[in-house]
């Protein structure tokens, strides 16, 4: 396993500089996800030693809020130059407050890193283990449209339906649901459940892990692009399909840990975040959108033919999109390119036993 440095592309959102503040500074705890690479500067407007700039999906210390409502926070930018505290437009990134996130024990460093001694295209322990061909597994990236998601009899009662408020990222973003390792073969995901293996079909649920090591940045920048994180979906997911994650990697990058499970998974998201699909989708809140809009956006955003690679997911009773299922093949790393990955996997048609709704509507948080 190797360890990826929580740094993620997600969208570029448009910075506004509000009204003058006054000094009614309010001091807040937890963590800002920069959005944008903007400029952090000492004082609100101007001040700018070393010329920092944010970087893109990392998490910072929060330390105070300039007033109420407020143009500016203050986070604290290990490094920077004459003084790490700086100041950045609220509008350029996302407030995780540390009472809205699920704690998790720090992980423990040297206990895998012994077993990552093996030679490319040799089996390693964890392929004897699973029993699968080297390199032989794709993936399923399941991106949810959360608003629709919450209106589901499936969603309507969960705490992240519960606080969905127009204006928060997942109210206008995709939202990762998950990583799914799958052979892409048999129209079923599988495998699932690696650990302990051995692998079973994807068709079972498992009570999930009490707890997983995560990076308290990792957790504070999954719990604002994965909102499920408040009812425990992360738990869920990391046992069920991140335990088979890598399982079949020959090399140095063989097996995982749910810091790179998860680091990946966002650097994906971040590129769906910042396609023309994800325009499609928050220019049309509110209105109807067809699976051939979807399918040529996909096409502009990740090259012809990306389009027969996804699944479009409806509520059967609504009609309301709820998610996309789209199909990678390839290996994917910290500079992981989506499009390679979709344009190397076969159609949906052939890998699974879905189908695309013919349209849905792209539900609008009100």
């Amino acid at each position: 396993m190797r360890k990826i440095v929580v740094l993620f592309a997600l969208v570029c959102l448009g910075l506004g500089m509000g009204r003058p503040a006054l000094a009614q500074q309010v001091d807040l705890k937890g963590y800002f996800i920069a959005l944008n690479a903007c400029e952090a500067t000492q004082k609100k407007a101007s001040d700018n030693p070393g010329a920092i700039r944010l970087e893109v999906m990392r998490a910072y210390k929060m330390l105070a809020r300039n007033d109420t409502p407020g143009t500016h926070y203050r986070v604290e930018v290990p490094g920077a130059p004459e003084s790490e505290a700086r100041w950045v437009p609220m509008d350029c990134g996302v407030f995780a407050p540390e009472t809205a996130l699920v704690s998790a024990p720090l992980p423990q460093t040297g206990a895998t890193e012994s077993a990552k001694d093996t030679t490319a295209g040799e089996e390693t322990p964890a392929q004897a283990k699973s029993g699968f061909a080297p390199d032989s597994l794709g993936y399923v990236l399941a991106a949810s449209w959360q608003p629709g998601f919450c209106k589901t009899k499936a969603g309507q009662d969960k705490p992240e339906c519960r606080l969905l408020r127009p204006g928060r990222f997942d109210a206008l973003h995709f939202s990762l649901h998950g990583l799914w390792p799958d052979d892409l073969s048999d129209k079923a995901i599988y495998p699932c459940y690696c650990d302990p293996g051995p692998a079973v079909a994807c068709t079972q649920n498992r009570p999930p892990a009490e707890t997983i090591e995560l990076d308290p940045d990792l957790l504070a920048a999954l719990a604002v692009v994965m909102p499920g994180v408040q009812s425990g979906l992360h738990r869920h997911e990391w046992s069920k399909h991140g335990t088979c994650y890598e399982d079949d990697v020959t090399g140095d990058d063989w097996d995982s840990d749910p810091n790179e499970y998860y680091g990946e998974s966002l650097l994906l998201m971040a590129q769906l975040n910042n396609s023309r699909v994800w325009e499609l989708f928050a220019r049309n809140a509110g209105k109807k959108l067809s699976r051939d809009e979807i399918e040529d956006a996909f096409d502009h955003s990740f090259g012809e033919g990306a389009g027969q690679r996804v699944i479009v997911r409806c509520d059967e009773g609504t009609g309301d999109i709820t998610e996309l299922r789209i199909s990678l093949t390839g290996h994917i790393d910290e500079k992981p390119d989506l499009a390679k990955l979709i344009q190397a996997a076969p159609p949906a048609a052939t890998s699974s036993r879905d189908e695309s709704c013919p349209n849905g509507l792209i539900v609008k948080v009100e």
